[in-house]
């Protein structure tokens, strides 16, 4: 029985792919692992590095399925299609510009029988521009949706394990289109109803952070946000629907802030915009604890502001604040 599938979606990515495709070769794992790559629409040489991996690693195609869409779908349904063609107990993912560390697999593997646990996870090693190196390990609150923060280390998919049935059981699968916080839509809603979740104490996987931001374009920026905003909705839809809104009131709460942080942001800052986007978090601001209370009454502030000096004040404090 295959104990893990790692999920590999991947669309252009002919300069990073090898690496990554490296990282999954020198996985010894005691239990059988797959791979699940999936060329999401590639029309760069990205598939023929798969292919050139594949003739110098034959035991890594044998342990392999590579799945080609013909045009580009998106990464949350490139993941979609990954976890479908998946018959691992356990699901992983990692990006085409990351890699895996070490033996990552067997240790969050080992963690996890060991546990009974249905979601484990590990540190990870981020790669900012300029080559500046960070280790980041989870929130001591990881897996209380309602007191760890929102990011990376904590929501992303590719430092975890998760079991495949919690997701099957529970109606948890991407969401078509919603390929920002694509991670968010489907581990907030694991952790929602896992029996049990740990962290190793261990480094598994390396995150590059790509700083493009500064030159996205508007209509990029408003898809992001867009984005984000329709993949709170749904997420909170699901959690009525399953009788969970009550009890993770704080943390949907928190997800919506997230959401509409942007409208403060830049050259795209609108206070108004941004009081009238959720208008529930800013009433309840204060109940969010998951920010720092500095943070809180920030916010608290400015949404009591005449509305000019709170744009004058955003846009004077967003020079300031790092991207």
């Amino acid at each position: 029985m295959v104990a893990v599938s790692v999920l590999l979606p991947f669309h252009n990515a002919e300069t990073t792919l090898e690496a990554a495709l490296e990282s999954l070769n020198s996985q010894n794992c005691e239990e059988e692992i797959e791979f699940i790559l999936i060329n999401d629409g590639s029309t760069d040489h990205s598939e023929d590095v798969v292919k050139y991996f594949f003739a110098l690693h034959p035991e890594f195609e044998k342990k392999s399925k590579l799945i080609n869409s013909p045009f580009r779908q998106g990464v949350a349904a490139a993941t979609a299609l990954g976890i479908n063609n998946a018959s691992g107990e356990f699901l992983a993912r990692l990006d085409a510009d990351d890699t895996f560390t070490g033996d990552s697999i067997n240790t969050l593997l080992f963690k996890a029988r060991e546990n009974c646990a249905d979601i484990v996870c590990g540190k990870v090693n981020k790669t900012y521009p300029g080559n500046k190196v960070k280790e980041v390990a989870p929130s001591k609150h990881f897996g209380d949706l309602n007191n760890m923060p929102l990011d990376t280390v904590n929501f992303s998919q590719c430092n975890k394990l998760v079991r495949k049935s919690l997701l099957a059981d529970n109606n948890i699968m991407p969401m078509n289109g919603i390929d920002c916080w694509e991670d968010v839509n489907i581990i907030s809603r694991a952790f929602a109803v896992a029996k049990k979740t740990v962290v190793v104490d261990s480094l598994v996987y390396n995150y590059t952070i790509d700083n493009r931001s500064a030159s996205l374009s508007n209509t990029q920026h408003d898809l992001a946000m867009r984005q984000r905003q329709m993949c709170s909705l749904l997420v909170e839809k699901w959690f009525v629907e399953n009788g969970l809104v009550e009890k993770y009131e704080k943390f949907i709460l928190l997800m919506k802030f997230h959401a509409k942080i942007k409208l403060l942001r830049g050259n795209y800052c609108d206070i108004s915009k941004w009081r009238e986007t959720y208008p529930e978090v800013n009433k309840r601001i204060m109940y969010i604890t998951q920010l720092p209370i500095a943070l809180r009454v920030s916010f608290f502030i400015l949404d009591k502001l005449p509305q000019k000096l709170g744009q004058v004040i955003c846009e004077f404090a967003d020079r300031f604040v790092k991207r």
